[in-house]
């Protein structure tokens, strides 16, 4: 039977994993277009940062605002930490990931990026809470088992948005598994939180865009 931190673990990172890892491939693969998909997409994620700015700042100033959207995610998603600190860095940054990645490369890469934190990075947390049977030895935090289900999920996210480019299949699963390799490295390092909603979805979009190129 599941404990209650891992049900509401679930639930939180559901709610992220459907919100950006959902809108986002329906715009990207969904829009023909280029230019459309990504001035929705710059839309999208500027106004959500704004929306998320302004609360940190409620929150940081005991203002208590109500903020469209960002007040009820808060309630919803904050983890322990964000609750006790009174603040929603975790959003911010997946904003900001969102509208760099969106702003400056590869559609294509650019959903690699977003879909590897929706989707792995969810995957990790709730498995490691799910079963934290061995600590990693440089990051006692976080868990193999964690890190083993973000690397999965990373390479099959992966694969599946390089499917659309297309890529050949002996380059598809090379750069997966690079990608999921790198990017669960990353998760696995010892770094505040919110730096992961930053340096996973850069890096695995960068990544992409590179082996796009080629």
């Amino acid at each position: 039977m599941l404990s209650s931190e891992v049900r509401i673990e679930i639930k939180r990172k559901s709610i992220h994993a459907l919100i950006t890892g959902t809108i986002a491939p329906l715009i990207v693969l969904g829009i023909s277009n280029a230019w459309l998909a990504r001035a929705l997409g710059m839309g999208l994620y500027g106004v959500f940062l704004i929306l998320f700015v302004l609360l940190e700042f409620s929150l940081r100033t005991g203002r208590n605002w109500n903020i469209p959207f960002a007040s009820k995610a808060y309630k919803i998603m904050a983890n322990g930490y964000e609750l006790e600190n009174k603040t929603m860095l975790g959003g911010m940054f997946i904003c900001l990931s969102g509208l760099l990645v969106v702003s400056f490369l590869e559609l294509h890469a650019a959903l690699v990026g977003i879909m590897v934190l929706s989707y792995a990075d969810s995957a990790a947390s709730i498995v490691g809470k799910a079963r934290p049977k061995h600590s990693i030895g440089y990051n006692e935090r976080k868990h193999w088992e964690g890190t083993a289900a973000f690397a999965i999920v990373a390479f099959a996210t992966t694969a599946f948005v390089l499917a659309f480019v297309p890529v050949a299949l002996p380059k598809l699963f090379v750069v997966s598994l690079l990608i999921a390799s790198v990017s669960a490295l990353l998760e696995s390092l010892p770094m505040k939180y919110y730096y992961d909603n930053l340096t996973i979805p850069l890096s695995a979009a960068l990544l992409a865009q590179l082996f796009i190129a080629l």
